[in-house]
């Protein structure tokens, strides 16, 4: 073995050398075995190319050291990029396939400058007031929306259809006809199908809020978060408006002036139960499955009040019950946005709204610069409402005598 004290007769330093060896990894330590024998060899330890071949190893044993510590350190701002890229939803990951030991600055390109961070904290969840999500992540939107819209909650998921372009066509079926009995060996009938379309044109709805600099430091409220909720609930309520009973002259036309309407004789001056049932079965006469009743304010309140024939029993369960919130198994949404006297019975799958861009809050700090203040602003491009076919939305109205 190569003994300190041999080493340093020989004029080398042992502790140096057992340092290097003792500082790299297990699998480097069988160099020790080459050090040992060049100083051991034929040439002898003073010879030169004991002494090049010892200089040769170290050096080689000394980068290995460097590199291994490199790869450690990489790996431990690897794993912190990545814990804070998941955290923000992965809103920047490398794009090309180097690993760190090609690109060691490929992963702090993902750190913003200044001007990016600025860019990033301005745009937000409305729910959550600013922190910043992608504008590809749609569904928290639209969810954030639905909360706020009656009309939007009585409508599945599939319902809502993101597009591209300024303008929603959406395909829709006139008519099909055809269909008969064919005999045995005969030709099967042709039948024939008319398609239309009904095109949008998407409308921004927006809003803006100042606040300032000192009320937003002061208030013991989270206001940030509370002007985007406000401001998303105005955005809600004014589709909503338009969802249900927009006409012709409105930038987003209703289902109210694109169902069937059945007006109740005189004296019947609020829809019942039996009303419902009736409008149910309208729908169900055509091969659709209603799923969601809307009320106008007077008629929700009606049909939570009505008592069975003669027993002055409620139908919708016991005042000290919690208020009903189904009729014939279908959810009860109230809006007051449907004229008096008014409920909508629907199959709403067969409702079609178009989301040319979802809802989302950005927030400025430099367009009040010089007063401090902090503007709030909300923009959403909605492109309409279709219906496959009128008879798919039943629309009932009480007699007003």
């Amino acid at each position: 073995m190569f003994e300190t004290a041999e080493a340093e007769e020989r004029g080398f330093n042992a502790r140096e050398i057992a340092a290097v060896i003792n500082s790299i990894p297990a699998e480097e330590r069988m160099a020790r075995t080459e050090i040992l024998a060049a100083v051991n060899g034929e040439h002898g330890s003073n010879s030169p190319e004991t002494r090049d071949a010892i200089a040769s190893t170290l050096k080689y044993m000394e980068m290995r050291a460097v590199d291994a510590r490199e790869d450690r350190e990489r790996a431990d701002r690897e794993s912190e990029v990545r814990s804070i890229a998941e955290r923000t939803g992965g809103l920047a990951m490398p794009i090309s396939g180097k690993g760190f030991r090609e690109d060691a600055d490929e992963w702090r390109g993902l750190l913003p400058s200044l001007t990016e961070y600025r860019a990033l904290i301005s745009e937000g969840v409305p729910g959550d007031g600013g922190y910043t999500v992608p504008d590809q992540i749609s569904t928290k939107y639209i969810d954030a929306l639905k909360a706020n819209s009656s009309f939007l909650r009585g409508l599945p998921a599939e319902s809502l259809i993101p597009f591209s372009s300024d303008t929603l066509s959406v395909p829709q079926l006139v008519s099909s006809t055809g269909a008969d009995y064919a005999a045995e060996g005969q030709a099967i009938p042709a039948g024939q199908m008319v398609w239309g379309e009904v095109k949008f044109t998407a409308k921004k709805i927006g809003e803006i809020q100042w606040a300032s600099t000192e009320v937003l430091e002061d208030s013991a409220l989270d206001l940030r978060r509370i002007i985007a909720d406000n401001l998303l609930r105005d955005a809600s309520l004014k589709f909503d408006a338009d969802a249900f009973t927009g006409s012709g002259a409105n930038p987003i036309k209703g289902v109210v002036s694109q169902g069937i309407t059945t007006t109740l004789g005189a004296g019947k001056v609020t829809v019942t139960y039996d009303d419902l049932a009736d409008a149910v079965a309208r729908i169900e006469a055509t091969n659709g499955r209603p799923s969601v009743v809307w009320a106008s304010t007077d008629m929700a309140a009606a049909l939570r009040k009505e008592k069975a024939n003669g027993s002055g029993i409620y139908q919708g369960g016991q005042p000290t019950d919690s208020p009903a919130t189904t009729a014939w198994g279908l959810p009860i949404l109230v809006s007051s946005f449907l004229a008096a006297k008014t409920v909508v019975v629907a199959d709403a799958s067969r409702i079609v709204v178009g989301v040319r861009r979802n809802a989302q809050v950005k927030i400025s700090e430099d367009a009040r610069f010089d007063v401090d203040q902090v503007g709030f602003k909300l923009t959403m491009r909605m492109a309409g409402v279709s219906l496959a076919e009128p008879a798919s939305v039943q629309i009932v109205k009480a007699a007003v005598s």
